[in-house]
Formats: structure tokens, C-alpha cells, sequence
């Protein structure tokens, strides 16, 4: 035995390969489960910095929208009544005291003639000066306010609802703002425009707050234009628009996730009405490392939150926690693997060398008998030596009772092969009785005939001469039948080369007459020629044992019309014989048993079961197979040769 099929070798490298893999599944799990904290990481700390922030612009949105469609709300219903629309009007834009949401202007825009028919213009706009107030401007009575986006923005807005404009600045005012619109309508008529402006840098006051040195966060409109930025990024955007930045480092973090900037496909909003993604940036050129950043887009306005923390920063407390446990694993799995390693060995090497040592040594000389095995163990090991020695005291007797089945067995099938010899002998010799009984009556009508010439004086040497030709070829035709049936039943005492079709000759020159008889019509369709070695008598008694098979179906089933036909073909699929009659078929019910011993369709009484047995016997020693099925009115037995 070599070294490496040792047992203790096996275990030992079982061992190895078992901690190796173990120790990297481990490894490559908690570096996935680090991975996985990264990202779960970066989004809870992306969303604790920023919800304070998410907070301010969704409530801003909320109270900016509230107000403008109060504001289109009182329109509709005070349409027309210009002094009570200037007051409610500027009541409403004053409800937000305090300017949480930094409300610079707002007010009423209508259609041309909507109000009278005379006028064209007509509007109400109101701004807020220092002292927090809001006052009726009348400049925009120059500015055709109908080709703004503000306007054009209402008049694509369902009614009811509200919608932003992106960053822009106001003409008349000159600040940079936001606006959200809503439409009026009226008995189902567009009639004008609600509008309530935004002052843009009043935002970056709730963002002070935000550590510089820890991470940058900034807001933008659909188009890329800056509504507000942390201070640390005051150095790093010298525009107004993300998209317009010269800076190659983070011009290319917005190429980045720009996608997710302009994003508009709904279905991944999850029902909420913000979408958030984290990146992770290699070289992020205001911490000038390793970099996450979260995206937030809003779905109905559009708007991003973009904020950036230094990766490390995300990481710390997870690379301590995966350091702390691979140290630990890699301990604990090198002790394992040592007192796994002593504990099999002891346990599971140990008992089966000793098991092993005692099987040589017991080993008797004349190989058949072993001493009974010892064995400490009480588990597995003990008791596949109980077995072991059970199967030892049983096998004899095994044995014993395998060599008597064995000699039943043959002794049975002896009884019927000469069962079927003796079935068939008595079939032949029915088929040549039949087959002698024209040549006897012919010799017995001659012996009559010559006698009656010879009165006749008619008897002379040529005729004498005649007489005896005559006579020899009905003595022929009997010896032949004679040499053939006597033939039929001798036994091959080695296989040889045959003929198939010669073999279904000689089987059909003993029947013809019992098929005439029956008036059974045995056609061959297909003469390939086909050579096969090994008992051409044993084969007669195959294809004898089919034919008088159908020949019983025919009297059986009372068929009219009786015909077999037998093709031999040999193509691409192989070799094979195809024996088919319209005797009716087997029934459905038996026909999966047929060629079992004792299986017959005939009525009880009149079958045996055994002719088709013993012709799969005949098929298989010949390297064949045989089989049945019922098409044409009839069956189709196959040989098919290997």
C-alpha cells in the first residue's frame, strides 16, 4: 500500500482541505458581508445626515403647494372682483410669517380677455420687501408673462395639482428662484395661473450644520441648476449648473450618476416618492480619497440631494468587527482541525486497521472459511463486524441453497425444452403424416393401374421403364420429408454459420401441407440476406413455434382470409426477422406477459404457454431479442439481432 492511500494520510488531508475551504468561504463571506454593511452603512449614515435636511424640502414642497393651490382656489371664486382678490391674495402669501420657506413673491396671472372682454392683460403679483410685507408690482404689465415657463408649466398641469419650474431668474425682480404653480379653472375653463416664488439661497442656511470636514451635500433642479450647497463645496463649483463644472474630478462624479439625476422611470420609486442610490467613488476630489456618495431624486419635482462621506469614515467600525472575528476563526479552526484529526483517528482509523490486520491473519488456507472478527467499538464499526460476521456464517449456507436453486432451475427448464421438443415433434409429425399420405396413395393407385395394363397387354420395357420413374419420385418426396423431419430435431453439436432464409424454407417445405390445409397463405417479403451463427435447428423450432401459433389464432378467431407474412430485413437499424398475421392479436390484457413460462391466449386446455418461452430462450442464445405487438389486424412477432 502507498503512503497517500494510508487512511490516517486521508483524514489528515480531509482535515486540510476542509479548514482551507472553510477558512475561505469565511473569508469570502465576511468580505461579502462587509461589502453588504458598506452599502447598508453608507445609506444609513447618507440618511441620518440628511434627513433633517429631506425633511425641510419635502415640508417646503407641502406648505409651498398648499399655498398656491389656496391661492388658484380663491381666484376661481373671487374671479373678477379685483379688490377682494388683491387682499386675499396678500393675505395668503403672508400666512407664512416667519418665511420658513423663503417666499419672495407671488400671485394671480389670467388669460387674455378672461376677465373682460376688452381686457388683455390682467394680473396680480406681489412681492415682499425688507420689511417682510408683501406689495402689488405692476411691472410685468410690460413683460408678455404668457410665453414664461412658469405659465406654460400651469397650463400642461391638471387641475388641482401643483407643479416647479426648474432655477430661474425673475426679470422683474432679478432673484433666483423656484416657483410652484398651479392652474385656475373655472366651470371647466382655463382661465389663468396661481404662482408662489422661492428665493433659491436661502436654503443653504439649513445645511450649516453639516461638518465640512465629514462630508458635502447639495441640491439641484431637473436641469442641473444648483438650488443650494454645503460651504465646503464653494471651492470646488465656480457655476451655477452641475453639468457646466470644468473640474475634471467632480464633473466626473455627475457623469456618474447623472442616471440617477434624470431619472423618470417610476416603477423603481418602490411607492415612494423619492429615489435613492449609492455610489462608491475612488478618488473624490474633495476629500481627495476614497468616497460614498447618496443620490435622492424626487419624483414630482425632480429635484437631487447629493451628499458625499468618506469611505473610511463608513468602514471604520466594520473593518475592526471583520479583523476581530477572522482572527478568531482562523484560531479556532486550527484547533479544530488538530482534535478533529486525534479524535477520528482514534475513533474511526484506528478500529478499521485493526479490522483489517485480523481479516489477513484469519484468512484460512483454503480461502473459504474466516474466523469470527473481535471489535471493541459499540457503535457503526462494531456492528459491521457483527455483520461481517454474520454474513461469514451465513454464506455456506447461502451457497448451499443458491447450488439447489440452481440445479431446479435447470432441471425445470430441461422439462420444458423437452416439453416443447415433444409439442413440436407432435406437430411435425402431424405435418408429414399429411405430407405421406399423397405419395402412399399415388404407390397404391400404380399398384392398381399396372395391374389392369398388364391385362391390357400394354405392359412393356418402356413402359416398365415409366412405371419405375414414376414411382421413385413419389419415394423421393417421402425420403426427403423423412431426411428434413429427421433433420428437424437433431441436435447442433456446435454453432454454426446459417441462412435465415434458408432456415424459413425448410420450416415452411414441412408445413406446407398442414398450411394448405388450413388454408393458411405464408408470404416472403424483403429476402436480405441475412447470416447468423449458432443453432440452425434450435432456430426452426423460433419460427415453427410462431407459425403454429398463428395457425391456432386462425382456427381460434375464425379468419376468413389467413395470411402470413415474413420479411427479413437488414438496414441501417440492424438485422432482424418480422413474422406478422392477421389471426386478430393478442389480447391487450396478456400481451406485456406472453413470452412468460405458462402464459398462453389460447382456451384452458389447448395451451401450454411454453412455445413462446422457450423461443426467447432460442433468441437469446442466438444474441437476439424478440418481441410482440399487435398492428394489421393482427400480431407482428421481431427478432432483432445484436
Amino acid at each position: 500500500m502507498k503512503w497517500y492511500d494510508s487512511v490516517k494520510v486521508k483524514l489528515l488531508g480531509f482535515f486540510i482541505v476542509i479548514s482551507i475551504v472553510f477558512l475561505s468561504a469565511m473569508i469570502i463571506t465576511f468580505y461579502f458581508i462587509r461589502e453588504n454593511n458598506l452599502q447598508q452603512n453608507a445609506t444609513t449614515a447618507t440618511t441620518l445626515a440628511t434627513t433633517d435636511i429631506l425633511n425641510y424640502i419635502q415640508n417646503t414642497q407641502i406648505k409651498a403647494e398648499e399655498i398656491v393651490l389656496t391661492l388658484a382656489s380663491v381666484a376661481k371664486e373671487e374671479f373678477g372682483n379685483k379688490t377682494i382678490e388683491q387682499a386675499v391674495i396678500s393675505s395668503i402669501l403672508s400666512t407664512d410669517k416667519q418665511n420658513s420657506i423663503n417666499i419672495v413673491s407671488g400671485g394671480t396671472w389670467f388669460e387674455p380677455y378672461a376677465l373682460h372682454k376688452d381686457k388683455k392683460d390682467y394680473m396680480l403679483f406681489f412681492n415682499r420687501n425688507k420689511q417682510k410685507e408683501f406689495s402689488l408690482i405692476k411691472g410685468y404689465n410690460a413683460i408678455n408673462y404668457r410665453d414664461m415657463k412658469f405659465y406654460t408649466l400651469a397650463t400642461e398641469t391638471d387641475n388641482n395639482t401643483a407643479a416647479w419650474t426648474n432655477v430661474y431668474i425673475d426679470p422683474v425682480t432679478h432673484i433666483s428662484m423656484i416657483t410652484v404653480v398651479s392652474p385656475i379653472y373655472k366651470n371647466n375653463t382655463f382661465i389663468g395661473v396661481a404662482t408662489l416664488d422661492i428665493k433659491i439661497n436661502g436654503h443653504t442656511k439649513s445645511w450649516n450644520s453639516i461638518n465640512s470636514q465629514n462630508m458635502y451635500l447639495m441640491m439641484t433642479d431637473k436641469k442641473g441648476n444648483i438650488i443650494g450647497k454645503s460651504k465646503n463645496l464653494n471651492e470646488h463649483m465656480n457655476k451655477t449648473n452641475i453639468y457646466e463644472l470644468n473640474q475634471s474630478g467632480l464633473s466626473k462624479i455627475i457623469q456618474q450618476i447623472k442616471p440617477v439625476l434624470t431619472h423618470n422611470i417610476k416603477d423603481e420609486y418602490n411607492n415612494s416618492n423619492v429615489l435613492s442610490k449609492i455610489f462608491f467613488i475612488e478618488n473624490d476630489p474633495v476629500f481627495l480619497a476614497k468616497s460614498v456618495i447618496a443620490v435622492y431624486h424626487f419624483k414630482d419635482t425632480h429635484w437631487n440631494i447629493i451628499i458625499g462621506i468618506p469611505k473610511d469614515k463608513v468602514l471604520t467600525q466594520s473593518n475592526q468587527t471583520f479583523k476581530t472575528v477572522l482572527t478568531v476563526i482562523v484560531i479556532l479552526t486550527l484547533i479544530a482541525t488538530i482534535l478533529g484529526y486525534i479524535l477520528l483517528q482514534k475513533l474511526f482509523a484506528a478500529p478499521i486497521e485493526s479490522i483489517n490486520d485480523q481479516i489477513k491473519e484469519n484468512l484460512l488456507q483454503d480461502g473459504q472459511q474466516y474466523k469470527l472478527l473481535t471489535c471493541k467499538d459499540k457503535g457503526e464499526i462494531g456492528l459491521l463486524v457483527e455483520n461481517l460476521n454474520s454474513r461469514s456464517i451465513t454464506l455456506k449456507e447461502t451457497q448451499a441453497r443458491e447450488a439447489k436453486e440452481i440445479k431446479k432451475r435447470l432441471d425445470s427448464e430441461k422439462i420444458l425444452l423437452q416439453q416443447s421438443k415433444m409439442a413440436a415433434m407432435g406437430e411435425m409429425m402431424d405435418a408429414v403424416a399429411h405430407q405421406w399420405k399423397q405419395p402412399l396413395n399415388a404407390l397404391s393407385m400404380y399398384s392398381d393401374i399396372i395391374k389392369s395394363d398388364f391385362k391390357d397387354g400394354l405392359v412393356d420395357q418402356k413402359y416398365i421403364e415409366q412405371f419405375k420413374d414414376d414411382m421413385q419420385v413419389q419415394i423421393d418426396h417421402m425420403v426427403d420429408t423423412l431426411d428434413e423431419f429427421r433433420t428437424f430435431f437433431r441436435s447442433n453439436k456446435e454453432d454454426e454459420m446459417f441462412s435465415l432464409l434458408s432456415i424459413i424454407h425448410s420450416v415452411l417445405f414441412l408445413t406446407k401441407d398442414d398450411l394448405l390445409r388450413h388454408r393458411i397463405t405464408i408470404n416472403i417479403e424483403q429476402k436480405d440476406h441475412i447470416d447468423i451463427d449458432g443453432s440452425s435447428n434450435e432456430f426452426k423450432h423460433l419460427i415453427l413455434n410462431i407459425i403454429n401459433n398463428a395457425k391456432d389464432a386462425f382456427n381460434d378467431n375464425k379468419i376468413e382470409k389467413r395470411k402470413i407474412t415474413i420479411r427479413l430485413i437488414n438496414d441501417d437499424k440492424g438485422k432482424r426477422i418480422e413474422i406478422e398475421d392477421n389471426a386478430g392479436g393478442i389480447p391487450e390484457h396478456i400481451i406485456a406477459d406472453i413470452f412468460k413460462a405458462n402464459v398462453t391466449s389460447k382456451e384452458e386446455g389447448k395451451g401450454t404457454g411454453i412455445g413462446l418461452y422457450m423461443s426467447t430462450q432460442i433468441a437469446t442464445k442466438h444474441s437476439a431479442i424478440l418481441s410482440v405487438k399487435n398492428q394489421n389486424d393482427g400480431a407482428c412477432f421481431t427478432v432483432t439481432f445484436a
